[in-house]
């Protein structure tokens, strides 16, 4: 076979490179773009450059009315002069650091990192100050995901503390040959090349000192005395409590002017990886996983060779599957990202999930729709929360029922249905007889045992579309909406009475009660809440008088003194 050119192979290598850089670039500029962290750059007069959709959405503008203005003013004055004393302080030393920073805007706490802007060519001239402002409430979990990060990371990574090493992943063990015992504790150099090892040390200390951001070149010989290229980058990090040293290492032997480009897009991406919690994900064009991250793995709960490759139907129901069939192919067809879509998913345990995703299109080098990138947003906590609060202002606390707020809605709509359709609203309030006794006998557990009774007893006795509710103490109340005659209402309160004939099983004791009832209706007795209430809460009392253990109709004092009533009469009730 006839021998390739050398300055082909060049050519090749060079183009393949330009691809994954142009993808790397992509992925860099999805993750800021979406990314659950502040991301902005501010000048020396600290005001904004650039700032992503999240800080837009915390401070709530559009970026064309933030870009240009100055940080003081959507900032208290101290807050502002702490600022910018932070920006200063990188002009000043050229060097990045981290402050923790409480908003005053709702008290969240955050870990601000500062790092100067240096653009190629400039000479090391610092021109405007780039600021990640990530909610240290996730800490442990970014911790967490830094370390697996590093574990499974394609490029060496080690830690160097007082001239030794302290610290490698896998990857670099790999690529030098040695073994963990051979390389911690042993001097940080012993490994490169003799050569090169006075430029690695002046390199290092350079990048440490904020005189260089570029990576540099060096050999390192293996314990199998192989020569390799490598290109690396150190930066100061805090180790077990100490200053130490971060180095990051790749190997360019074979192709090392074109995979430079590549090395240095691969650190920004994966910086900003190593910055957030959220899922990473690209999909082909008929939704198989085919690149992800580890917190994607935890998202899901499949080990790496389980869920690569599969489809998305397999960890979705057939409703969240054709949501997803919806806006994937809206993005297919517009090429229009979508930031925030709400989405069911399925734990490996069965358990449901709920997240947010960003759906964007991803193009082969041609501009052709290839497939779909994003991240995935766990936000099932804030939804439990988010329906415990709602559920607690609506419910009681003690029997699962409505509250008096959600009675009150639930009247107020049958109300305005029963005028729609010419029909009766019956309005029913319910005391236990003699209550007092269980708790003095028995104590107060016991009467809470009993009440969550009742509850349970009470709603088997109504319809799904009526509304028992607990207005308090021993005191419930009902609405029966749509009913077509008084009769209808006077049949269910006589299976309310009836059902109280059967004592209340109570952890093995058998505690009898019974409980008088008013009964109020619509339109006849009124036609607001505090009408109805009121008088079926006088038809109650009107129940107790007559011996309890009865139901009785609200009777307007024009009327005889002995009106409608539903009284218990051995195992039937009568009226």
């Amino acid at each position: 076979m006839e021998k390739i050119p050398v300055a082909t192979e060049r050519i090749n290598l060079s183009e393949s490179a330009t691809d994954t850089l142009q993808q790397m670039s992509d992925i860099y500029r999805i993750l800021v773009e979406t990314t659950t962290d502040s991301i902005y750059v501010v000048d020396r007069q600290c005001r904004y450059l650039y700032i992503n959709p999240k800080h837009c959405s915390r401070i709530g503008l559009v970026p064309e009315e933030i870009v240009g203005h100055n940080y003081s003013e959507f900032h208290r004055p101290e807050e502002t002069q702490t600022f910018a004393a932070n920006v200063a302080e990188v002009f000043a030393t050229g060097s990045s650091f981290q402050r923790q920073y409480c908003s005053r805007r709702d008290g969240s706490e955050f870990l601000r990192t500062f790092s100067p802007v240096q653009p190629p060519g400039s000479g090391g001239t610092i021109s405007a100050v780039a600021v990640i402002s990530k909610n240290i409430t996730q800490w442990k979990l970014a911790e967490e995901l830094y370390a697996t990060l590093a574990e499974k990371s394609p490029i060496g990574i080690f830690v160097v503390q007082d001239r030794r090493f302290q610290w490698a992943n896998r990857r670099f063990l790999d690529n030098t040959g040695y073994g963990p015992d051979e390389i911690l504790g042993s001097d940080s150099l012993f490994m490169v090349h003799p050569d090169d090892r006075e430029h690695v040390a002046h390199s290092a200390r350079a990048m440490l000192q904020g005189q260089a951001e570029f990576p540099y070149e060096y050999r390192v010989v293996t314990k199998q005395k192989d020569v390799r290229w490598y290109v690396g980058t150190v930066a100061s990090i805090e180790y077990k409590y100490r200053r130490a040293t971060l180095g990051c290492q790749m190997d360019i032997s074979l192709q090392k002017r074109a995979e430079e480009a590549l090395r240095q897009s691969e650190e920004r991406s994966q910086t900003i990886i190593n910055s957030i919690t959220d899922a990473y994900y690209e999909v082909d064009r008929k939704g198989r996983l085919l690149l992800f991250n580890d917190a994607l793995l935890k998202l899901f709960g499949y080990r790496r060779e389980e869920i690569a490759g599969i489809p998305y139907e397999r960890y979705v129901d057939q409703k969240n599957a054709l949501l997803a069939v919806r806006v994937f192919s809206e993005v297919f067809k517009t090429g229009i990202p979508v930031h925030k879509m709400e989405w069911e998913v399925f734990h490996k345990s069965g358990e449901r999930r709920v997240v947010e995703l960003s759906v964007n299109l991803v193009r082969d080098a041609n501009g052709a729709p290839a497939g779909f990138r994003g991240i995935i947003s766990d936000i099932t906590e804030r939804r439990q929360a988010e329906e415990s609060i709602r559920r607690q202002a609506f419910h009681d606390s003690l029997t699962n029922l409505a509250n008096r707020i959600l009675f009150n809605d639930r009247l107020i709509m049958a109300l305005k249905r029963s005028k729609r359709t010419r029909q009766k609203t019956a309005v029913m309030m319910l005391d236990l007889d003699n209550f007092k006794d269980v708790n003095d006998r028995w104590g107060h557990a016991t009467g809470d045992l009993l009440l969550k009774n009742v509850a349970h007893r009470l709603a088997l006795q109504v319809r799904d579309t009526d509304t028992v509710a607990r207005q308090g103490g021993d005191e419930f109340s009902i609405v029966l909406s749509s009913l077509n005659s008084t009769e209808d209402a006077l049949m269910i309160a006589e299976k309310i009475v009836a059902s109280f004939n059967r004592p209340f099983s109570l952890d093995g004791i058998d505690v009898s009660v019974t409980a008088s009832v008013g009964i109020a209706l619509a339109p006849d007795h009124g036609d607001t809440c505090e009408d109805l209430l009121k008088k079926a809460d006088q038809a109650m009392y009107e129940a107790k008088n007559r011996g309890r253990h009865r139901a009785c109709l609200y009777r307007p004092p024009s009327l005889p003194e002995q009106g409608p009533e539903v009284k218990n009469s051995g195992d039937a009730a009568v009226r």
